[in-house]
């Protein structure tokens, strides 16, 4: 199993165990940003594209980006059955996860989650080649003066003291006899 390098994306890659995986389809993964996690047996690829979907989840929790999911790349595969049971199973169960297959030096989309992932890096690339070099301004920032608190009174300072100390008390009725 190959442990993903840097901040590449890991993708899983079901193989052949009795072919090695051609060089072109680890540098059309790279060119994605994507590290393959090669394993042979369906059911093992099953399991590590879900934990490689938890790794993104977790990751997009942590950072900015968004659309983290390369899923799984199933190459030609002589356990057809074995691979089709897992496609089920996984459009059964993790629908979320894309699957791919690599063919002509390019991806392409078996599932729904794939083409729905590949049409959003499309859109994405489309409107970065539009856009400027120049990141969009912040609409807010602590810094502006317009947003800037007002000074509090001293009567107001001694008010919000006077309320944390006797917080969690019965306030005093002067009312009362």
């Amino acid at each position: 199993m190959n442990e993903p390098l840097g901040d590449m994306l890991t993708c899983v890659v079901l193989a052949p165990v009795d072919r090695p995986v051609d060089p072109e389809v680890h540098a059309m993964l790279s060119e994605q940003g994507w590290s393959a996690r090669i394993e042979h047996d369906p059911r093992m690829a099953m399991v590590e594209a879900c934990l490689a979907r938890r790794e993104l989840q977790l990751r997009a929790a942590w950072q900015t980006c968004s659309g983290l999911t390369p899923g799984l790349v199933i190459l030609s595969h002589p356990q057809v059955d074995e691979v089709d049971a897992m496609r089920t199973a996984m459009d059964r169960h993790v629908p979320d996860i894309p699957i791919w297959t690599a063919q002509n030096r390019s991806l392409e989309p078996l599932n729904e989650a794939a083409r729905t992932a590949t049409q959003i890096q499309q859109d994405d690339h489309q409107s970065n080649v539009g856009e400027s070099v120049d990141p969009p301004a912040l609409v807010f920032h602590p810094g502006d003066e317009r947003f800037a608190p007002e000074p509090l009174s001293r009567e107001e300072v001694a008010m919000l003291l006077q309320e944390q100390k006797d917080f969690g008390t019965v306030p005093e009725d002067p009312e009362q006899p």
